[in-house]
């Protein structure tokens, strides 16, 4: 084999080689774009838990902060013992949010208030609520549910305000 021949053959590969870098690069860019095709911006609160927002902000006033729809994750540390399955634990912090959290003027979590609708009415829901209620109750955190909407003063006497 010539000389010729194998930088030819060189050559050949290299542009080959070229040419599918080239292609799996456009692919790779191609999935780190975000379109509207995939997502869409929508409202932090339905309706409702709008409207519920701003009878929860008049009653609360400046005593409280409040924190919609926030993860259990960023407010109860999942500590390890013998007893707890720890993956199990960080999962039912991780996949959970509550509607509203209130805080106290240092951001420690006082209370969490769920506006709930007829999504609430099986045996499933009422189970995985009673499932959360337990677990804010163990972490010292008030819950407070209402299915229908209070008044201002409803909600500071419900939180003793």
């Amino acid at each position: 084999m010539a000389i010729a021949d194998i930088v030819e053959d060189s050559t050949t590969l290299i542009i080959v080689a070229c040419v599918i870098a080239v292609f799996l690069y456009s692919q790779l860019a191609k999935r780190k774009k975000y379109s509207t095709k995939h997502y869409q911006c929508i409202p932090l609160l339905t309706e409702r838990e709008q409207d519920f927002f701003w009878r929860l902000k008049e009653a609360v006033r400046d005593d409280l902060v409040i924190a919609p729809q926030v993860v259990f994750g960023a407010f109860i540390k999942v500590k390890a013992t013998a007893l707890t399955d720890k993956n199990h634990a960080r999962h039912v912090v991780a996949h959970n949010r509550c509607d509203f959290l209130l805080c106290d003027k240092k951001l420690k979590p006082v209370a969490l208030v769920e506006v709930d609708d007829s999504t609430h009415n099986n045996f499933k829901a009422r189970s995985t609520d009673r499932r959360r209620d337990d677990l804010m109750k163990a972490v010292g955190v008030l819950v407070i549910r209402y299915r229908n909407m209070p008044a201002p003063t409803q909600i500071r006497k419900d939180l003793k305000l």
